[in-house]
């Protein structure tokens, strides 16, 4: 996407006020072996502390299986922005795969999905066929959340980098090669991982992508002493760049997007 198209998709966007229906998302989930509270919070589109505090549970590490949890609504917390964004990602049907095994994937609610591809909640399902799950911004605002949480950058500026870039889109790749939710950059990826993931990040999976941008931030705030206004510019331009020719005019009007879309949540 280029950078003329992702200002406007942004500025569009930052004038939405609705958010994803409540009903996309499952309502409750009993946990199975090797189930994580993160896991589980992930899946339905909230959070450890939202899920921890709808079930009164004291050690977020603490649960058992068979226990049935209530899922918050995943509305809380979703920027207004978000609102006129598609809400469905695709799921390839594979052997195995049932409508109820993949909506527990997904932690979507069974009639919802049924509903979405015009299928009954017992129907068979053929390897191939490609379905559509609803609640996707719901669990990509948890990814983002999550992800922002664990490296210490504040969530909403996250969140509005990653709605700039791609407009939370993670199969978007740009004329310049930028991959994913958080449009980093080959290059940039493998330095990423090299200096500050210590460990290798595909872009092209979500949570990877996502921790990559993430831990850019995290570094370029470092670097300009918590100056949001410098990292951005930093993130979009690069610094060897900004100091060689200073600030594109696009690169002051990203700042200034992304902080009126920090301001909308």
């Amino acid at each position: 996407m280029s950078s003329r198209t992702r200002l406007v998709a942004a500025a569009i966007g930052a004038t939405a006020v609705a958010a994803v229906p409540a009903s996309v998302i499952a309502s409750t989930y009993v946990v199975h072996p090797g189930d994580t509270l993160g896991e589980i919070a992930l899946r339905h589109g909230t959070t450890v502390s939202a899920l921890a505090e709808a079930n009164h549970l004291a050690d977020p590490n603490l649960i058992r299986i068979g226990q049935l949890l209530q899922i918050p609504d995943s509305k809380i917390g979703t920027p207004r922005y978000t609102a006129a964004a598609h809400d469905s990602e695709t799921s390839t049907v594979v052997h195995g795969d049932t409508l109820i095994s993949i909506a527990r994937r997904y932690g979507v609610d069974l009639t919802a999905l049924a509903r979405t591809n015009g299928l009954n909640v017992n129907a068979p399902l053929h390897v191939g066929v490609v379905l559509h799950v609803p609640g996707r911004i719901a669990r990509v605002n948890a990814l983002l959340v999550h992800t922002a949480d664990q490296v210490g950058v504040p969530p909403r500026l996250v969140r509005a980098v990653a709605w700039m870039e791609s407009g939370w889109q993670q199969g978007v790749v740009s004329p310049t090669g930028a991959i994913g939710l958080m449009q980093v950059e080959p290059y940039t990826g493998e330095w990423v991982s090299r200096y500050l993931a210590g460990r290798t990040l595909n872009l092209r999976i979500a949570s990877d992508n996502v921790l990559a941008g993430t831990l850019l931030l995290h570094h370029l705030l470092a670097v300009h002493g918590g100056d949001v206004e410098a990292a951005l510019a930093a993130y979009y331009q690069g610094d060897a760049s900004i100091r060689k020719h200073g600030l594109y005019d696009d690169t002051r009007r990203y700042q200034q997007v992304v902080t009126d879309l920090m301001g909308e949540e």
